[in-house]
């Protein structure tokens, strides 16, 4: 029996969609790319998570970033670190969901990549106030999809695994999650149905 529900944050309850994003900081497709390759998908983002981990600070990766492209584009890497999450949201509609779960007496969890800037923008949300726990990349310098900070989620809440659900819009995270004895479940990236869906399919009640 299911009594416990964690969620990642990012595309899941924090709508962030980089097709939306990038063009309110440049038209241009080569520069879509710059960002893309330089940004998003270097060590310092997507590739190890230096900034996810709290191991880097946003500044610093700024600084690397530029020295590491030549300084070619040093404005737009300026406003894209600095702004780009302006351009998201936290779903309102999932914040409701977790509320309703909470009146149906499960308990609610966070386990997700994701750095001291984003917290910060979340924070006035009242999410982090709203759930019963969370485990964060930054605080803990452990990230998705390594086993060690799902286990430590699991030990500093006493959760039992197989009364837990973790969601999350990561397949490898998802599997990680279930290698550990956890009921973990993917959804689609930034919707909303796809998560009542998994929640249906698993017998949750939230109404």
């Amino acid at each position: 029996m299911i009594k416990n529900i964690i969620f990642d944050i990012g595309n899941v309850i924090l709508n962030f969609n980089l097709s939306h994003i990038l063009p309110n900081f440049t038209e241009n497709k080569k520069d879509q790319d710059f960002i893309l390759k330089n940004i998003i998908n270097s060590p310092e983002w997507l590739g190890y998570a230096l900034i996810d981990t709290g191991y880097l600070t946003k500044a610093a990766a700024i600084e690397i970033v530029k020295d590491r492209t030549n300084h070619q584009k040093d404005e737009l890497i300026d406003n894209f670190w600095n702004h780009y999450i302006e351009y998201s949201f936290v779903d309102k509609k999932v914040l409701e969901l977790i509320r309703k779960l909470k009146e149906n007496d499960y308990k609610i969890y966070i386990l997700s990549n994701i750095n001291q800037y984003v917290y910060n923008f979340i924070k006035p949300s009242g999410l982090f106030e709203l759930v019963d726990g969370y485990v964060l990349s930054y605080q803990v310098h452990k990230i998705k999809p390594n086993e060690d900070i799902y286990k430590t989620l699991i030990e500093k809440y006493n959760l039992i695994p197989n009364e837990s659900l973790f969601i999350d819009d990561n397949k490898a995270n998802v599997d990680t999650a279930n290698k550990i004895g956890l009921i973990g479940k993917q959804v689609k990236q930034d919707d909303y149905n796809s998560l009542i869906e998994v929640l249906d399919t698993n017998k949750i009640h939230f109404k």
